[in-house]
């Protein structure tokens, strides 16, 4: 990925990011690539940390190999910061759709579908709200279709014996 950087009021580059350090990069010096929306300080872009002469690196930075921001993926916390994913119950669901109670195996479904969702995004109490939620429609509509089961055998039974 190509820098430019503001060095002696200009504007120099662009530069490798392996570069960097030769022509004259501190803490301080103002970069910018495409993507960014601004100007910042070099401190401030986690990727040009390692860069940076042991004196001058943030406070937090502790290098992690394999570790570094995701795309997409919300603010990123240090490396197992954040619990594991809560069960999303998608198979309970999907069974309790097509064998008990349509309806409400459509709104665990949904639920169990947030789930891993919620989780990548960094928001993780809701996730875990979403998996409850999901295990909790998934049971209900096992409930009611064991309760129409019966239901529907023993009128089955009255129909077939009140023909005799």
């Amino acid at each position: 990925m190509k820098y430019y950087m503001h060095i002696g009021g200009q504007q120099v580059g662009p530069y490798e990011e392996n570069e960097l350090p030769s022509h004259g990069l501190t803490a301080s010096t103002m970069v910018w690539r495409e993507g960014m929306p601004d100007w910042v300080a070099a401190s401030q872009v986690p990727e040009l940390s390692h860069l940076l002469p042991p004196s001058q690196q943030p406070p937090s930075y502790q290098p992690q190999p394999g570790y570094g921001p995701q795309p997409g993926y919300g603010p990123q916390q240090p490396y197992g910061a954040q619990p594991p994913m809560p069960e999303t119950y998608m198979v309970w669901a999907i069974l309790a759709t097509l064998l008990c109670c349509l309806p409400f195996g459509i709104v665990s479904i949904v639920k169990a579908s947030q789930v891993s969702s919620l989780y990548n995004q960094g928001r993780y109490q809701e996730a875990v709200a979403a998996s409850e939620a999901a295990k909790k429609w998934a049971i209900w509509s096992a409930i009611v279709g064991v309760v129409l089961s019966i239901i529907g055998f023993f009128l089955g039974l009255y129909g077939s014996l009140a023909g005799l």
